[in-house]
């Protein structure tokens, strides 16, 4: 089984991970990475027509949100015991749950494994659940993992 596991980074998502590793036991793993530049390439805000960014300035935040993504990969490799050098990564740029299902049918992924929830709690509210969006467009199945509780919110109930 060749499972697709989606990660930004955050514990939520390499809990996620560890969690999909364990019930599927997948014989091949790509890990995948989606970087939103979109703020490197913001075109205006407040109403003026142009990039308040110069276009160097633009290329830097891109590149650092890049470096950022491929950084999260080799710690999510690592975290899960993976061999950073020989495991699939993948670091595209786009839209996250498009790019989720692209990605799956792109590498022939058996099942796309995501966190129900990531960075990103206001992004996730005001345009809409990025595992969501995967469920309704996948041609494959999708494991969602949910965040288990903290030992510390148990514990105070």
């Amino acid at each position: 089984m060749h499972a697709l596991i989606a990660t930004d980074g955050s514990e939520v998502s390499l809990d996620a991970a560890r969690k999909g590793l364990e019930l599927l036991a997948p014989d091949h793993v790509t890990l995948l990475t989606v970087a939103d530049t979109s703020i490197a390439e913001d075109s205006g805000a407040g109403g003026f027509a142009s990039n308040l960014l110069t276009p160097e300035e633009s290329e830097q935040a891109r590149d650092s949100i890049l470096h950022e993504g491929s950084h999260d990969l080799t710690a999510t490799a690592t975290a899960l015991g993976l061999d950073p050098a020989t495991v699939d990564t993948r670091l595209v740029e786009g839209a996250s749950g498009q790019m989720i299902v692209h990605v799956a049918g792109e590498v022939g992924a058996d099942v796309i494994v995501v966190g129900s929830h990531g960075k990103g709690w206001f992004k996730r509210v005001v345009i809409g659940s990025v595992s969501e969006y995967v469920i309704h467009n996948s041609q494959i199945p999708v494991l969602v993992i949910r965040p288990e509780p903290h030992a510390d919110a148990s514990a105070a109930s």
